[in-house]
């Protein structure tokens, strides 16, 4: 499906960037489950040519417009490539007694025309261009079944969200990097997705593996950019690590998801609904 100019996607209304809500909220789910027979389609993880570089010193704001008039973190050491920042947050993560709440936030640019930097597009009259994006973790899967909220689901529907909120391949990048500092979805993204399929989906300890219905999402998306050209790629920003902590970046797309879950979580985040 052809995307829009605009950073807009499928929310585009007549003033240029702008996010809103569409009327028809019935996710269009590229879920195929995975079986033991199943090709699995696995990321690759991204090594910083200077380790010692922040993400937006490593893919500093820029616009490259023989592949779109709107700007991205692209990779200083290789234009064919972008950033994108993802995480999640969860209030009363692993309660038993307290519901938990989730958000999720990625970031794909910089402000908007409006100067606005975060844009919310499930909040009420909420319309905007930023290039921070956040959302309340839905209360139900791809599938339409029912998920506690946890840290780990919040983070990894954050990537799904940032994957599919445009066209990518259309922009023409070679490779997305998906910053992130969970070592859950890098290495079950790179290493342990094809193994749990292998195993059933079961660990190596014989448990079921959480968030089946994210994994099988993320695979169809990452499998269908390879099929376009694009490559997925991972990389793990250590939580202690200096670059993270020096990183406005990274701590500004973590603070859009705290506020997701904390001031906007409302009746929106129900139903699992698509960005694009």
């Amino acid at each position: 499906m052809v995307m829009a100019a605009d950073d807009a996607g499928l929310f585009m209304q007549p003033q240029p960037g702008a996010i809103d809500l569409p009327p028809a909220r019935r996710p269009k789910s590229l879920r195929k489950r995975l079986t033991r027979r199943s090709r699995v389609s696995t990321a690759t993880i991204f090594k910083p040519a200077n380790s010692n570089e922040t993400p937006e010193e490593h893919f500093p704001l820029q616009t490259v417009y023989t592949r779109t008039s709107q700007p991205r973190f692209v990779n200083r050491y290789d234009s064919r490539e972008i950033l994108l920042v993802v995480d999640g947050s969860c209030i009363n993560n692993g309660s038993v007694s307290l519901p938990s709440i989730g958000g999720c936030s990625f970031t794909y640019k910089g402000a908007g025309r409006s100067g606005l930097t975060t844009t919310f597009p499930f909040s009420e009259g909420e319309k905007g261009e930023g290039g921070t994006v956040g959302f309340p973790l839905e209360q139900t899967g791809p599938g339409g079944e029912y998920h506690i909220a946890s840290s780990n689901r919040a983070k990894l529907r954050a990537v799904i969200a940032a994957l599919e909120f445009r066209e990518w391949q259309e922009e023409g990048w070679k490779r997305i990097i998906v910053a992130t500092d969970l070592e859950y979805v890098v290495f079950g993204a790179t290493r342990w997705l094809a193994a749990w399929v292998k195993r059933r989906w079961k660990t190596r300890k014989a448990q079921q593996v959480a968030n089946r219905d994210l994994w099988e999402e993320f695979h169809g998306i990452i499998s269908r950019l390879a099929s376009l050209g694009t490559e997925v790629s991972f990389w793990l920003i250590s939580s202690r690590s200096t670059i993270k902590q020096a990183s406005t970046l990274v701590q500004d797309t973590k603070d859009v998801a705290r506020e997701a879950a904390s001031v906007h979580f409302d009746t929106s985040a129900e139903e699992f609904t698509r960005l694009s």
